[in-house]
Formats: C-alpha cells, structure tokens, sequence
C-alpha cells in the first residue's frame, strides 16, 4: 500500500517549473533539493504504477508509459501514467493517471499529443458520450467528473451525477466538449482524501473504466 501523501501535492505548489528560471531564483544547493524532492515522490509515484500495472489482468493492457518528471527544460508540473488497451495499444485514447497540486485523478481521454502518429479520431472517441448512462449505473458518481480538452487547464468540471440528471447540462456540456474530445474521470481530493491507498484507488477506477473504453474496439 502507497498512502497518498500532502508531500506529493505539495511539490507543485510553485509558480515556476523551468529550469532556467529555478537556478535564477535560488543557489545551487537549494535548487539540487528542489530536483531531488521531485526525484524522489516520482519514484514513488513510478512504483505505485508498476504495481498496479502488474496487479491489471494478464494481457489486457500493453505496458504502461510513465511519463518522466523533467522534460530537459522544465521540471512537470504534475506526474502523469498512460494505460492502453494491448488492442489499441496504437490508437490515440487512453486511461490517463494524473497526480497536481489539487488532485489525482483516473481518466479516459483521447490524447491529442502526436496523435497523427496513432489512430482514432476525435468524432469516433467522442461517441462514447451516448454509452456514458448505461455505463454510469453502479458507479460512485459523486466521485466522478467530465471535462473538455480545450478548457482542462481552467477545471471546469461538471460531475457525472449533474451530467446524468440535468438534461440541459448535459446538453452544453456534450455540445463544448465535441469540439474537441471529452475526458471522463474519477477523483481523489487534496483536501479530502490524503491517506487513501493509490494502488487500491487507481486500480478500481481503470476496472470501472475498461468497459467503457473497450467499446472503441
């Protein structure tokens, strides 16, 4: 079990990310600390996906891509973990793992970043907007929120149970959202849900996830 830990949100609690602007700001030693603090809960944040990655049904899932926590200019502002159905091991949507200062959070989403390498379009992701109520029962859905691609960065989430149970949200939400794609996911709060197992929660939300990704085979 790997606690989720205010250490960890707090890492992104910081105006500046590059480098460069880091090493104007403090000395050396102190911005040597800053890189190993962010080493260290990503090697954490690593290990939680491996083993949920090793706990996932054999064969279901190609191998899992755990982004890095520096991109040679900057340190990331949140950790990030992408599974992909072994069947659409090549195609652009994805379960994304996203830990921010704020949040982590579970999602399906399709990933528009060098897409034109993979296959699946917009149009035929967003599609799965019309399963979303039939696959909705038996979830917690005071846990889980929608959200469009073009407007992430500003959080303006609609929770499933508003989407499921107020027609007009649902309407300009699904309206927004299909001009780009849609992101589905359950959330885990900073200020409410430090000390939950990670392992236990993200593996949960990508199991009540597979049935809904798996109508893009």
């Amino acid at each position: 079990m790997t606690a989720l830990k205010e250490e960890m949100f707090r890492l992104f609690d910081r105006p500046d990310f590059s480098f460069k602007k880091l090493k104007e700001q403090y000395p050396p030693e102190e911005v040597a600390m800053i890189k190993d603090q962010f080493k260290k809960e990503w090697c954490v944040w690593k290990r939680v996906q491996i083993n949920v990655s090793n706990q996932l049904p054999l064969g279901l899932f190609a191998k899992t891509h755990i982004e890095s926590w520096t991109n040679g200019w900057n340190i990331r502002e949140h950790f990030w973990a992408s599974y992909r159905l072994a069947v659409l091991a090549e195609a652009n949507p994805c379960i994304g793992v996203m830990l921010d200062r704020k949040q982590l959070k579970v999602y399906l989403m399709l990933q528009h970043y060098r897409s034109d390498h993979r296959h699946g379009t917009p149009a035929e992701f967003n599609l799965l907007l019309t399963a979303i109520p039939e696959w909705s029962p038996g979830k917690g859905i005071s846990d889980w929120y929608l959200w469009d691609q073009l407007e992430m960065k500003l959080d303006p989430q609609i929770s499933l149970h508003d989407y499921l149970n107020d027609r007009d949200q649902r309407d300009q939400f699904d309206q927004r959202a299909t001009k780009s794609t849609f992101m589905l996911g359950k959330f885990a709060f900073r200020d409410r849900d430090c000390g939950i197992n990670m392992e236990s929660f993200i593996e949960q939300a990508i199991g009540e996830l597979v049935p809904l990704y798996q109508k893009l085979i």
